[in-house]
């Protein structure tokens, strides 16, 4: 059984539905582990995962439907490309442990004509506006979207060293593995206005230095990109890390403008952003790391990006018109929830996300949201998942 027809056996197990998958022989990170015997750590959680939300959307037949795309969406998937339905699936069981929320919604089509001072709308958006989920509590409602927090470099760098330690093995039958130094403080808008056009560059630069026997060698851009790369036998490979949670949070500091197109103007719009480290090895979660980078990116979003009164359009291709500011994506912003999936290590279901969640003071569509508004929305078993909770009241400068 491949590991495409092992995953269309579970959907059919788990929910009722035959679902075909035409390539039969697809692969990736997310459905190997699937069809490995005996079951492993990450499997016993995806299959639970997929068990709560069929228990959970059992009487909303249009959820249940999109839950099976998505897990279908897996199998089709190619290279990374499996981390955006992973994350709503993820982000759709974490959401659905709170009582507090009363309902949840799952994928809302709203009309724009309704949200005419929108982040979309004032981009010229025309269509409806797509957002993943809608959380009901007592007091209203919340929008959220989400997204995979997948590192853009790791990606492009992981497709050159794929084909260049192919072409080792192919010309010279050499098993080589290759690192680069220092990525952590990496520019985002360096890394997707640069890097993923300098890669053939990049990529006949190591063929180069694998055909002369080089273990060292290092490139640089005219547009200040520079990178230094190791080349090694497997087992051999040491590589330079030097992890800043601060540093990284400066460099991803323009990642929010990205979104949008996913904020309304008359009711709270959180983004929400999934992390597994099968997708994100850039986090690396040791001595409090990921919480101090999410809390600082967070604050540098609803802080620094506030006073920016430039075009959004100068730091994000989603923007064409100069209506749209920096400020204004960032006062639109409600608020951020960060989800730490720890599927592939975390045996109980309490501890099988951490999450931080941060909201936004200087958000301006309606009064922002507080820690004392949410907090009884995320009261219960799986509470202890909360590992921050701010709302930046006494730290707003």
């Amino acid at each position: 059984m491949t590991d495409v027809e092992n995953l269309e056996k579970i959907i059919l197990e788990i929910f009722g539905v035959k679902k075909h998958i035409k390539k039969k022989f697809n692969t990736n990170k997310c459905i190997q582990p699937l069809a490995v015997y005996p079951m492993n750590m990450f499997a016993f959680n995806f299959v639970n995962r997929l068990s709560r939300l069929n228990e959970k959307f059992k009487n909303d037949k249009a959820a249940l439907n999109t839950i099976c795309e998505r897990v279908k969406n897996l199998g089709e998937a190619r290279d990374s490309g499996w981390a955006g339905p992973y994350s709503e699936i993820v982000a759709l069981d974490f959401y659905s442990q709170f009582p507090g929320f009363s309902e949840i919604s799952y994928i809302n089509l709203l009309d724009i004509k309704s949200h005419r001072q929108s982040i979309p709308a004032l981009n010229g958006q025309k269509e409806k506006i797509d957002i993943d989920l809608c959380l009901f509590m007592k007091s209203g409602k919340i929008f959220t979207d989400v997204k995979s927090f997948n590192c853009v470099h790791q990606i492009v760098f992981d497709k050159i060293f794929e084909s260049v330690e192919a072409y080792a093995a192919r010309e010279f039958s050499r098993n080589i593995l290759i690192g680069v130094d220092n990525l952590s403080s990496l520019d985002y808008l360096d890394v997707k206005n640069c890097l993923v056009s300098r890669r053939s560059e990049i990529e006949t630069l190591l063929k180069n230095a694998v055909k002369s026997g080089k273990n060292f060698v290092s490139y640089s851009s005219g547009s200040g990109l520079a990178f230094n790369f190791r080349i090694g036998w497997p087992g051999e490979l040491m590589t330079v890390k030097d992890y800043s949670p601060f540093a990284m949070a400066q460099a991803y500091r323009y990642k929010f403008l990205d979104y949008g197109n996913k904020l309304v103007d008359n009711e709270y719009s959180l983004i929400t952003m999934v992390r597994n480290p099968w997708f994100n090895e850039e986090t690396v979660d040791f001595g409090n790391f990921n919480n101090m980078f999410y809390r600082s990116l967070s604050r540098r979003t609803f802080m620094e990006l506030e006073k920016n009164q430039a075009a959004a359009k100068n730091y994000s291709s989603a923007y064409k018109t100069d209506s749209v500011r920096v400020c204004d994506v960032s006062r639109s912003i409600a608020g951020i929830v960060f989800i730490d999936d720890n599927s592939v290590r975390s045996k109980y279901y309490k501890s099988l996300y951490s999450a931080y969640v941060y909201l936004n003071p200087n958000y301006r569509s309606k009064p922002p949201l507080t820690i004392r508004m949410l907090e009884k929305c995320f009261r219960g078993s799986c509470e202890v998942q909360i590992k921050d909770f701010d709302d930046f009241k006494w730290d707003n400068y």
